[in-house]
């Protein structure tokens, strides 16, 4: 069975100490720009513990959404902090944490990896710097940025869930969830819970075709919601499920490639 998320970030602070431990025992080998150039790499390890936390935050905000029509009165009011508030805010607030967690995760994984196996210009951009869908997913992006082989295996084993979760994550932090006369949601009631509109995931969709991918591009033999439209939370796991694998492969691809190469240059092959 595949490692989670969390157990990939722990153990990758187990890698960097072991290439922290090889630089530390072959100072002076590598020309000084080099040996730096690791070094800030496995700087990153410092960063993992707030990664965990950023973890912690998305399933905080997943939990908020289970049953959260449940907790609505007849008038649709629900207890949202230290106040009532209409469900549909609540559903909207929470969906919106959930993602902006979610991508804010995967685009501090991203940016390590960029480092790792993209060209210069692009793993060392600190003003633009590697993302998930330009420069893993989004082939019209990858094929000029990424390792071959490694982008077009990810992309063809979780292109799909990751990008319909961008797409939800830019309709519902950059359009409020509603663009035009179209509502994300089937309606604003406790009844209509989590179901999606017609409109709404013909958007969500189209928008994930965008990104160059197609329903096909994700693990093989996975289940998915038979009806992606009856509830988003459900779409929601079933998304999270696989982009946590991606980013977890990505993520001990990385590390194992940068210990391997880094004793490989230092001659502990």
């Amino acid at each position: 069975m595949s490692k989670t998320l969390e157990q990939r970030m722990l153990a990758s602070i187990a890698v960097f100490d072991g290439v922290y431990a090889a630089l530390s025992r072959h100072t002076g080998k590598l020309r000084p720009e080099v040996e730096t150039m690791f070094r800030e790499i496995v700087d990153y390890r410092s960063d993992i513990n707030h990664w965990k936390s950023i973890f912690e935050a998305r399933n905080a905000a997943l939990h908020l959404l289970d049953g959260l029509e449940a907790h609505a009165d007849t008038a649709d009011m629900v207890l949202f902090g230290s106040k009532r508030i209409k469900f549909e805010h609540a559903r909207t607030i929470g969906v919106q944490a959930y993602l902006t967690t979610t991508w804010a995760l995967a685009d501090r994984i991203a940016g390590l990896v960029g480092q790792v196996f993209c060209t210069p210009d692009a793993g060392f951009n600190t003003v633009s710097p590697p993302q998930l869908i330009s420069h893993f997913i989004n082939r019209e992006r990858t094929k000029k940025t990424t390792a071959a082989t490694l982008y077009e295996s990810l992309r063809q084993t979780f292109g799909w869930p990751i990008g319909l979760s961008y797409a939800m994550r830019n309709h519902f932090v950059h359009d409020g969830a509603q663009i035009r006369s179209f509502h994300f949601f089937a309606g604003a009631s406790r009844l209509d819970a989590f179901r999606i509109s017609n409109e709404g995931w013909d958007r969500i969709e189209g928008q994930a075709k965008s990104y160059n991918v197609d329903p096909s591009y994700h693990r093989a033999g996975t289940i998915w919601p038979v009806d992606p439209k009856a509830d988003l939370r459900l779409l929601l796991k079933a998304c999270e499920r696989e982009m946590d694998d991606g980013l977890g492969v990505l993520l001990g691809s990385a590390c194992n490639t940068l210990h391997s190469h880094v004793g490989f240059m230092l001659g502990e092959d």
